[in-house]
């Protein structure tokens, strides 16, 4: 009995552990959702929506780069606000690190690890 009660305490605490860290997004890298298109070349699933503020109503442009975010912050409704990441392949990679691209739906991107987030 003791074992089984030990058991069940251990899944209590995984289970609720796992939902902590999903509870929030912000600082996590994200890429766009992708397809292959032709040629082997990586597309977007479908056009992706940038906001000035976390709703339906403000300006939106269209995303054009096929690059890594980091998440800002997040707003009711499934919106995050992105930021750009330190590109690497630049003599000064912090030149434009952290500056804010807009809000856009969570649900168009893909989590990535921290350390592909380049």
């Amino acid at each position: 009995m003791k074992k089984i009660t030990a058991i069940m305490a251990i899944a209590i605490g995984l289970a609720c552990s796992a939902t902590v860290f999903a509870a929030n997004h912000i600082g996590q890298c994200v890429f766009p959702k992708t397809k292959a298109g032709a040629g082997g070349r990586l597309v977007m699933k479908s056009q992706i929506s940038l906001a000035d503020a976390p709703n339906t109503s403000a300006n939106k442009r269209a995303l054009t780069s096929l690059e890594a975010f980091t998440i800002k912050a997040q707003a009711p409704g499934g919106y995050v606000q992105l930021v750009t990441v330190p590109d690497y392949d630049k003599p000064n990679p912090n030149q434009n690190a952290g500056r804010i691209v807009g809000w856009a739906k969570l649900s168009d991107f893909d989590f990535q690890d921290q350390r592909n987030c380049n």
